[in-house]
């Protein structure tokens, strides 16, 4: 299963931010804000609910900005924000059981598609979903952050306080047991 990713491996942080530096700041959060979103909704499985915790994570980077302090390079403070944004709405959900989210389908890509493709794309997008659920935390999390956020081995490894090549064994293990359950599907996913 190839995933493309939003940033090159080897591509390093954009440079790091001076505490004051707004313009750059916005800039660096504006570019961030998808990667953000396709992270979070690797974390939570619902498109509304990932949105929603991309934006407050987004606005709470910016009001947090003077707190940037360099250490890591400003795309990886972002994700550790959004990360423990996330961390913080399941705190609270555990404190305050809710009632079950409703399954969200994947937005549509295309409305002139033939009712058999949707219908065919709308079940690979529910396993791939539920496969993806099914993984440990640690394994989904490393994922998501690798394929949907872009970030390196070490960037992540430095936001998880792990050593990469941790990070490196449970991106492969996610990723061969995704392999494995969406075996069915492996026709739909290579075209």
């Amino acid at each position: 299963m190839a995933v493309r990713n939003a940033q090159s491996p080897s591509q390093p942080d954009p440079p790091r931010l001076g505490a004051r530096d707004d313009e750059s700041l916005r800039a660096a959060l504006g570019e961030a804000g998808r990667a953000v979103r396709r992270y979070l909704f690797g974390l939570c499985g619902d498109w509304h609910e990932a949105e929603d915790l991309a934006q407050e994570a987004l606005l709470r980077a910016w009001r947090k900005r003077h707190s940037f302090d360099g250490r890591a390079g400003v795309r990886t403070w972002i994700f550790a924000i959004a990360r423990n944004h996330w961390l913080d709405r399941l705190r609270r959900r555990r404190l305050r059981p809710q009632e079950e989210p409703m399954d969200q389908p994947l937005p549509a890509t295309d409305s002139q598609l033939p009712p058999p493709v949707i219908a065919q794309r709308a079940e690979l997008a529910a396993a791939i979903g539920e496969a993806v659920a099914r993984l440990p935390t640690e394994q989904r999390e490393a994922l998501a952050l690798r394929e949907s956020g872009g970030l390196t081995f070490s960037q992540i490894g430095h936001l998880l306080g792990v050593p990469s090549a941790t990070v490196k064994s449970r991106v492969r293990y996610a990723l061969m047991k995704l392999a494995d359950e969406l075996k069915p599907f492996r026709r739909e996913l290579e075209s």
